[in-house]
């Protein structure tokens, strides 16, 4: 099985603008970003403005009762959506280059954590999912979630039948880690194997709906006089234990709170200079430079490139 690495997905629906798809969400920003994909999904720029419209109220409603640590916050769950998206391509390529070598545990295990990222990508900048809810939000949940507000109806800006992707990539997961085949039976089930190769359009989908929540998330801030925020000695505390719960990982048997080192860096920075709400698009070139640039066991660095090329692409 191979993931189609081109990163398309979705249905060409007409227009008469002879701009289209390129004028769907672009002029509704005042910052470059490209959203072709998720313009051919809608079908026109008026469907385009009206999802646009819709997401504004329901970012406006939330935004009105933020605090200043909460627009900190939100300023690293917008941080959190451009790592998943790094995270979400690096499985996908990692998982077609396992695939190569005929480790299909591997493969297929890299593959839906691609998934999961990718949709993580998204509802990380959900306005009605408390950070607890998005830091502990169970498979299934996220699955269910995206797919109801994402992914149904008859105007859905994803057209991949997100539930059946979720289902089938878990499926050759857990069939492969839980009752291991002595050979290969999906010759004979075709369906999953199309399922499986349709991954990397959704992953870029996935990437340009997260950096467009992001920019209507930096809109609605700008409007309410909240893109950014200065962290108080008062919030010091919370907004340190809020960022572990984004970015860190509990052990409890070695009592170790382990958190990565550029990740302490732009807790430090947060705390020294204050938070923006910065767009996907936006925060791009400075993740491209910390993203497994640091030292320890760096990958391969032709899928390391790749990776940044093809965030790079869906994003701008």
């Amino acid at each position: 099985m191979c993931i189609d690495l081109r990163f398309y997905s979705g249905s060409m629906m007409s227009s008469n603008d002879a701009r289209w798809p390129h004028n769907g969400f672009e002029p509704l920003f005042g910052y470059v970003s490209d959203f072709i994909h998720l313009n051919i999904n809608l079908g026109t720029p008026a469907a385009c403005k009206a999802y646009h419209d819709i997401w504004m109220k329901r970012y406006s409603s939330a935004m009105a009762t933020w605090s200043e640590l909460d627009t900190a916050v939100w300023g690293m769950r917008c941080r959190q959506s451009l790592k998943l998206s790094f995270s979400a391509t690096f499985f996908a390529l990692s998982a077609d280059a396992v695939g190569q070598s005929k480790i299909k545990a591997g493969e297929f295990y890299l593959a839906y954590y691609a998934m999961l990222h990718a949709m993580w990508a998204v509802l990380y900048l959900h306005p009605d999912q408390t950070l607890a809810n998005v830091t502990s939000v169970t498979h299934s949940k996220m699955a269910n979630l995206y797919h109801s507000e994402f992914a149904s109806g008859r105007s859905r800006i994803i057209v991949e039948d997100v539930k059946a992707l979720a289902e089938d990539l878990r499926f050759l997961r857990e069939y492969y880690s839980y009752r291991m085949p002595l050979n290969s039976p999906f010759e004979a089930i075709p369906e999953l194997s199309v399922s499986y190769s349709r991954l990397g359009g959704f992953v870029k989908q996935s990437i340009q709906l997260a950096n467009l929540q992001s920019h209507i998330v930096r809109k609605v801030g700008e409007r309410a006089g909240k893109a950014g925020a200065v962290i108080t000695s008062a919030d010091r505390e919370a907004f340190r234990e809020a960022f572990f719960a984004i970015n860190g990982k509990r052990h409890e048997l070695r009592d170790l709170d382990l958190l990565d080192d550029a990740d302490k860096e732009a807790r430090t920075e947060a705390l020294t200079h204050g938070v923006d709400l910065l767009p996907l698009s936006l925060g791009y070139e400075h993740m491209f430079d910390n993203f497994m640039t640091w030292e320890g066991d760096p990958p391969d660095q032709e899928i390391l490139q790749r990776v940044r090329s093809l965030v790079g692409n869906a994003l701008l």
